[in-house]
């Protein structure tokens, strides 16, 4: 059966957030941005949220600070994340995509679920939504089953929008064995003329209503995104070479002029991650020997989900240790 659709503008009563853990959608008060904070292409930027940039111009997704003290968005958040088009053309074909896939098919599946967001815009313009179940690699049916609601409209003005949609159950479906399933909430922005578009405290929960934003401590928050994306760099550093300190290591001798060593993340990550790896003192992706100037390429054997496993140099038995930072992505 196809699920009933409301939309609807309201203001936010305030008050105590319910106990527990009902938001699905992580980082939705866009606190935590371990890659940087302002971004012009395609791909992830604040944690756990990806732009798909599209049609003509230029996109810019960035970090915004609210005002101390403001009361336009309830319970004092400190960031808002902006979808920004200059010299774009409008309609759906300059449109820009902001898009969180939720861990898991299973979430929301025979049940009805309500997405709530603030919003506003440089001018009025409007966001539409797709909502799909996607049972991953493998898994029946292999296409995404859509839920397409209709959009809002959104003004100049911070307000409170609440999207409710019901869902079919995956019962007689079949869940891919890769762990790549996932249930996708995709906002499509008519932001293609020279527009920029605000979110802030975006939610989604079980139930046909909206309640207040749940704001997880900080610690919590940022280890779930972990979950997804980690990094040696300091959590407020954007990854890139030539930027230190790195992160040291000793390296251990393993045999055939082997040295290596390996780490642990901070969280078990979703799945094996693909790495990024980083030379704190130089423009390469080497390890760099403490006290000199020398450079080494690093091997690593296939990362598991909880550690870089054996990472190392070969062949240069006078290397004890040294720097190197990294990057570890299991981005769904």
């Amino acid at each position: 059966m196809p699920g009933k659709l409301i939309v609807d503008e309201i203001e936010d009563s305030g008050g105590s957030s319910v106990i527990g853990r009902k938001n699905a959608i992580i980082n939705g008060n866009f606190d935590i941005w371990q890659r940087g904070t302002s971004f012009t292409a395609t791909g992830y930027h604040a944690d756990r949220w990806n732009t798909t940039v599209s049609g003509t111009g230029t996109t810019t997704i960035s970090q915004q600070a609210f005002t101390i003290g403001q009361t336009d968005v309830p319970g004092e958040p400190k960031y808002y994340l902006r979808i920004a088009k200059s010299s774009g053309v409008s309609g759906a074909s300059g449109a820009d995509v902001l898009s969180q896939r939720i861990e898991g098919v299973r979430t929301f599946a025979g049940q009805t679920a309500t997405l709530s967001f603030y919003a506003k815009a440089s001018e009025a313009t409007t966001i539409d939504f797709f909502l799909k179940q996607h049972f991953g690699t493998g898994g029946s049916p292999s296409s995404d089953v859509d839920k397409t609601p209709t959009g809002v409209s959104v003004t100049t003005s911070w307000q409170k929008f609440t999207v409710t949609q019901a869902f079919d159950s995956i019962s007689g479906k079949t869940i891919g064995s890769n762990n790549d399933d996932y249930f996708d909430l995709i906002m499509r922005i008519d932001n293609g003329s020279n527009a920029s578009v605000d979110f802030a405290q975006i939610q989604m929960e079980t139930g046909s209503a909206a309640t207040t934003f749940e704001k997880r401590p900080i610690g919590e928050e940022i280890s779930l995104c972990q979950r997804y994306f980690c990094k040696s760099f300091p959590l407020a550093t954007t990854p890139a070479q030539n930027v230190s300190p790195g992160f040291m290591y000793v390296l251990n001798y393993t045999g055939s002029g082997t040295f290596s060593n390996y780490t642990l993340f901070p969280v078990e990550m979703r799945a094996n991650p693909t790495l990024t790896f980083f030379n704190p003192y130089a423009t390469n992706s080497s390890f760099r020997q403490w006290n000199t100037s020398n450079d080494y390429a690093v091997s690593t054997s296939s990362p598991v989900t909880n550690a870089i496993q054996n990472f190392g140099i070969g062949d240069q038995s006078g290397v004890t240790g040294g720097h190197l930072n990294w990057t570890a992505d299991a981005e769904l």
